[in-house]
């Protein structure tokens, strides 16, 4: 019996070695050997090593991400682009550079006047009037926180009107001279403010020394005084300005001032004393790239009435009504180079002293001395 089951485990086992593949009696058992276990110097450079790998990670992400962030000097180059392209009394130059300016600017203005043409009769007469600007500004930095200027404006005036002949003129308009002053360092928490004082010279054709029927006068014909203090914020991600100013006309005396009529009956206008001009401005500014800015800004103003001295018979002193004006403006500055940038501004009338629209273009330049 027990003869018979050696065989039928050996007929098994003959059995199996055929059927299963790589099973074999001869076939060597292999025993894998277990694994040493690491020192525990190896296991100490093996956590360096991943440390270092981590560490090499981490410096890779902090120089992405310093490559997208803005530095601060590029971010006080986008401010200072959107403050010039808003206008010239928010930034201040550094000593060391002379800079121009060449600005063109349109102003268009149309309106339908009644008229009396008769007894009974009216009429309606069209005006139109168009006035080109050429300005040739330059600006140098005396110290750090002063810088002086010049404007010297070129004007075409051209009026046209259905019931009179049409007028023009080409001449040179009132010259300015101005001072830009920092009391105090921008930074923190405080705004930037920037002082200015602005003297104009009636060096233009003065409304009071030509023939109003027949001639156009490129200046306002009195020397005037500015004060102005102008202020800025950055206030990521716009730009926000504003300021107040204050515009004095010095009283203009021996003027005999005659025209038409009134000089044909020994009327003459002898002096004029301007009203004050208040200004109040305020706008935001958004860098829309490296190379482009985005401005909004209003201006409101409001001046006091004028007197006029006429002499002659039955003449007393006129004084004119209070007027106001409001603007609002739309500006792109586009940067062409770290020292040349280009300036549009348009500008829509809202009062019926105001003109319909005009349009500005800036070429502020630097150079180094």
């Amino acid at each position: 019996m027990i003869k018979i089951l050696f065989k039928c485990m050996m007929i098994l086992i003959t059995i199996m070695s055929v059927s299963i593949p790589g099973f074999s009696e001869e076939a060597p058992v292999v025993v894998s050997e277990p694994a040493k276990p690491l020192s525990d110097i190896d296991q100490l450079k093996d956590q360096i090593k991943k440390l270092e790998d981590k560490l090499t990670k981490m410096e890779e992400e902090n120089d992405i991400r310093r490559r997208l962030e803005t530095t601060e000097e590029e971010k006080t180059s986008g401010d200072e682009a959107i403050l010039t392209a808003a206008g010239r009394d928010y930034t201040l130059m550094k000593p060391g550079n002379l800079g121009f300016e060449y600005s063109i600017r349109y102003a268009g203005d149309s309106f339908d006047e009644v008229q009396a043409a008769g007894s009974s009769v009216t009429d309606v007469a069209h005006n139109s009037y168009h006035t080109v600007t050429n300005s040739f500004f330059v600006e140098y930095p005396v110290k750090e926180n002063m810088t002086v200027n010049a404007n010297f404006p070129f004007v075409y005036k051209y009026n046209s009107q259905t019931s009179s002949t049409a007028k023009d003129v080409s001449d040179l308009g009132d010259v300015s001279f101005g001072c830009l002053f920092q009391p105090i360092k921008s930074g923190g928490d405080l705004p930037s403010i920037i002082l200015s004082g602005t003297l104009t010279c009636p060096t233009g054709r003065s409304p009071y020394k030509i023939d109003t029927t027949t001639e156009l006068s490129t200046g306002n014909g009195v020397y005037s005084i500015g004060l102005g203090c102008n202020m800025s914020k950055s206030v990521d991600p716009l730009v926000v300005f504003g300021g107040v100013n204050i515009d004095h006309g010095i009283e203009t005396t021996h003027l005999n001032y005659k025209s038409g009529s009134q000089g044909e009956s020994g009327i003459s206008l002898a002096s004029v004393k301007p009203g004050e001009v208040y200004s109040f401005s305020m706008g935001i500014g958004y860098s829309l790239s490296y190379k482009a800015t985005l401005t909004l800004g209003y201006q409101y103003s409001y001046q006091s009435s004028t007197t006029l001295d006429w002499k002659g018979p039955n003449t007393s002193d006129v004084k004119t009504k209070g007027s106001l004006s409001s603007v609002f403006s739309v500006g792109t500055g586009w940067n062409i180079s770290p020292k040349k940038s280009v300036n549009v501004r348009l500008g829509i009338g809202l009062t019926n002293n105001d003109p319909d629209f005009s349009i500005q273009v800036r070429v502020p330049l630097t150079y180094e001395l």
